[in-house]
């Protein structure tokens, strides 16, 4: 009893802590409402219309959805600025609203897509799912707000010949102008060999960047980014990305023999070479033997025959032929 009441106690501490939205700004729970709303309406704009229609449609389905909250557009935007001085706290809001769509979404029967495809996948297997950093981002069209980095090191789960695919879900708060989101990948390779690859995301939905496979050299690091550009145009302008359910997807090809396998087979050429050319037609010295054996001690030996072979020396009394 004692202990669960403190337990409480500290609960309640650190419910007061947590830093409260002034109220002169949009309260977190009807700002997730409202964004929820807003993608709705987003979607339903542009469905069987022009680009030129879909700029018409979203300006009166935003107004729309102002007026079913009873918010007005210069309360939205002074809202939209404190959040953007709080980053963590909005992504936390469309954290929220992704869930709601992709709820949204099922409800509707609509199909999972490729990006849920991979998603029963772990980080281990010929197909593995290997992001291990956070699968969230907001971007902004400003300095220090506008750009999404990482870097992923190869390990022994890595092999030969894989290929790669990133992608993510991408969500659009656009007020006016041209998306440009530029999507990099950078491969290097034994030997300091750099792959580049590059593509161009500007709409909401599903973003994809495919890495092919490099059958010659071993992947030593990879790293990229996700970068939102101003375009050029006012700054001052409702604009924001929100990044979701990000996944790097790696992909095994079978037709390449594993690391270990592949080492295998290199010692056992380089053992057997060794026997035949000191030694034509007879056996190899035990002691030639245990050196080989030796230098294999770090590598996985293959499994033993069914009918190992003993070497058994001669007892007394039995004589040498």
């Amino acid at each position: 009893m004692k202990h669960g009441l403190t337990y409480l106690l500290l609960l309640m501490l650190v419910i007061a802590c947590k830093p409260t939205v002034p109220s002169q700004y949009i309260q977190p729970d009807d700002m997730e409402d409202l964004l929820f709303d807003y993608h709705l309406a987003s979607a339903m704009a542009k469905t069987g219309h022009t680009s030129e229609q879909t700029d018409f449609n979203r300006v009166k389905y935003f107004n729309a959805v102002l007026k079913k909250h009873g918010v007005t557009e210069a309360e939205f935007d002074s809202s939209l600025v404190y959040y953007y001085s709080h980053v963590d706290r909005f992504k936390e809001i469309y954290a929220e609203v992704n869930k709601r769509m992709i709820q949204e979404t099922k409800a509707l029967g609509a199909s999972v897509g490729d990006l849920n495809r991979y998603s029963q996948y772990s980080s281990t297997g010929d197909t593995a799912n290997i992001w291990k950093f956070t699968s969230e981002a907001l971007l902004m069209p400003r300095p220090t707000m506008n750009r999404f980095d990482f870097t992923l090191k190869a390990d022994t789960s890595f092999y030969l010949g894989d290929s790669f695919m990133l992608q993510f879900m991408s969500d659009f708060l656009w007020q006016s102008g041209s998306k440009d989101v530029i999507v990099c990948v950078v491969t290097k390779y034994e030997g300091d060999s750099i792959i580049q690859t590059m593509n161009h995301a500007n709409v909401s939905g599903l973003s994809q960047i495919r890495i092919p496979a490099n059958r010659e050299r071993k992947l030593k690091e990879m790293t990229g980014f996700i970068y939102l550009s101003n375009s050029g145009d006012d700054v001052d302008a409702r604009r924001l990305m929100f990044i979701s359910q990000i996944q790097l997807i790696r992909f095994h090809n079978k037709q390449l023999p594993s690391p270990s396998n592949e080492t295998i087979q290199r010692d056992s050429l380089k053992a057997d070479s060794l026997q035949r050319s000191h030694h034509p037609g007879g056996p190899m010295p035990d002691s030639a033997r245990r050196g080989n054996i030796s230098d294999l001690r770090s590598q996985p030996l293959p499994a033993p025959s069914r009918a190992p072979l003993h070497r058994v020396a001669p007892g007394p009394g039995v004589p040498k032929k």
